[in-house]
């Protein structure tokens, strides 16, 4: 029997978009995000985790017309919205951009830090930050820290450098990426690099030792209030203390910090002297 197709209705989702566990892949189980139009007061709308491991919403206000197929334009219809991200779980942190809607692909970031060259932006995932008391993969290193501004007097009492972006690089390739909560407290983990001697006599795992590089770039952000990803991506890089020493304290700073990663055994960070690791201000 043939079928005769009268018309076609299409229907585009207001949003589309990926978000990247830290520890690789989508992570959709247990997530709530929700989307409002930007500064209006409005009440947020759910997004629904998809199949393929997407988040998408549809109703969005004002893009009626696009999600009905009846322009093809996004330009003209261009509004800001704001998206939030929240694990009642406890593995990644709480998270909030802003993204123009619509897109004829998938929404992404344009603050600057945010696109990568490779993969192209059409694949490009938003990402997200492990939370401090999560485990690190079978497998992987894991680098915890306490961050602290430097101290004007006792390094105990000292105030906790909230949503501080760090990382760790071996030479210049970036290995991990992570985010302190409002408490200063960070955990980044990553697959253990090629062993520095890879190809030589054969030893066993727990032998190798890498040397890697952290960073810091911290802004004095409110320690109450979850940052925009792009204010949290813009803060400036801050000189890290390396020892902290003496009553008063005497701070022995520089740009980074050098560390020595051994296989098998978690690296937490932190000044020579204290309990905690400081940075500028």
């Amino acid at each position: 029997m043939s079928v005769q197709v009268m018309e076609r209705l299409a229907l585009r989702p207001g949003v589309g978009l990926r978000l990247e566990d830290p520890f690789g892949g989508p992570l959709g189980e247990g997530l709530k995000v929700s989307i409002v139009l930007a500064d209006s007061g409005l009440p947020p709308a759910p997004l629904t985790s998809t199949p393929s491991g997407h988040w998408a919403a549809h109703g969005l206000p004002g893009l009626r017309a696009w999600e009905g197929g009846e322009v093809d334009d996004p330009a003209p219809l261009a509004r800001l919205f704001e998206v939030s991200v929240a694990d009642p779980r406890g593995r990644v942190l709480p998270t909030r951009f802003r993204v123009s809607l619509p897109q004829n692909r998938l929404a992404h970031l344009t603050c600057p830090g945010a696109l990568p060259a490779d993969p192209p932006i059409e694949h490009f995932p938003i990402p997200l930050f492990s939370a401090p008391a999560r485990s690190a993969p079978a497998g992987w290193a894991a680098v915890r820290a306490s961050l602290r501004e430097l101290p004007p007097g006792d390094p105990d009492t000292a105030t906790p450098a909230a949503w501080a972006l760090v990382r760790v690089l071996k030479g210049a390739t970036l290995l991990a990426q992570g985010l302190a909560d409002a408490r200063g407290e960070v955990m980044l983990a990553f697959p253990y690099p090629e062993p520095p001697d890879a190809g030589a006599t054969p030893r066993s795992a727990f032998d190798h030792r890498w040397g890697l590089t952290l960073s810091v770039c911290y802004a004095r952000l409110d320690p109450k209030t979850v940052p925009l990803l792009c204010t949290v991506l813009a803060q400036p890089a801050k000189s890290l203390a390396r020892s902290v020493a003496g009553d008063p304290p005497v701070v022995d700073p520089g740009a980074d910090l050098s560390l020595s990663l051994r296989y098998g055994q978690p690296l937490a960070v932190a000044t020579t002297g204290a309990r905690a690791l400081f940075v500028q201000p």
